[in-house]
């Protein structure tokens, strides 16, 4: 799946829907926030399997239908949830091939653009988005401490030009980020699920119409002995501690076993 950016919100007047970002909400940018939300899906909780009384349950049922028709939600905005994380690329680069590779894995479909443009999306369901933006931060400072590890060593001090510097961190990058890849998938091979990641992918297409697809910037490993050197560094990062804090992926699993 190609990388998706929000586009640039238009700016024509006070009739226009508030763009994500600005007011935190979708469905024209008016009525829905997370407390409805919980609300909803409190009710909806409410039932004689949970030891609720048959008028009880059929009274929470019609306030969650209500509810839902009052505010325009489907049953996607209700099951569905999203988390951002502050992000430094767009869209184009090495390391966005690995942030891909992560909203799949956990069942989730990303954008990055916000109101502001540095934000990375992750939608899907519970807790998926949350296990994603924090792996993504747990990812994110593990590449740039690697990178500057890498940056002490010979293998970059003794080049000139900043042309093959930056190749080299290209190099050491694309190594790591095809390891760190290669250790998502087997954490979380038990719990991947089209229906879950169609799902998400629906959701995300429903809350944010208006993205473009990123093009990748062209780039290629040159040096592969610092490729080499990025893959092995991808072995010393603890994922076990980023999805451990975070549920992990047994918590996934029990949401996309039941997609």
């Amino acid at each position: 799946m190609p990388a998706l950016r929000q586009k640039t919100p238009r700016r024509k007047g006070p009739q226009d829907a508030c763009p994500v970002g600005a007011c935190g909400r979708w469905k024209g940018g008016h009525g829905m926030s997370e407390s409805i939300k919980r609300r909803i899906a409190a009710l909806r909780q409410k039932t004689t399997d949970r030891g609720c009384t048959e008028q009880e349950a059929i009274a929470a049922a019609e306030k969650a239908a209500s509810l839902m028709r009052e505010y325009d939600l489907s049953e996607l905005d209700i099951e569905i949830s999203q988390d951002s994380v502050k992000a430094k690329t767009h869209g184009a680069s090495i390391r966005d091939r690995l942030w891909r590779d992560l909203a799949r894995l956990t069942n989730t479909a990303t954008l990055v653009g916000d109101i502001d443009g540095d934000h990375r999306t992750f939608v899907g369901r519970a807790p998926g988005p949350e296990i994603a933006t924090y792996l993504f931060v747990v990812l994110d400072r593990a590449i740039d401490r690697a990178v500057r590890e890498f940056k002490k060593t010979p293998n970059y001090t003794r080049l000139r030009k900043q042309k093959t510097k930056r190749q080299a961190v290209y190099d050491f990058t694309a190594g790591m980020v095809v390891r760190l890849g290669v250790r998502l998938s087997a954490l979380f091979a038990d719990t991947v699920s089209e229906d879950a990641m169609s799902d998400a992918e629906r959701a995300l297409a429903e809350r944010y119409p208006d993205t473009v697809a990123v093009r990748q910037r062209p780039g290629a490993v040159k040096n592969g002995n610092i490729a080499t050197l990025g893959y092995l560094a991808g072995n010393n990062v603890n994922l076990a501690h980023g999805v451990n804090a975070s549920s992990g992926p047994k918590a996934i699993a029990g949401k996309a076993g039941a997609a």
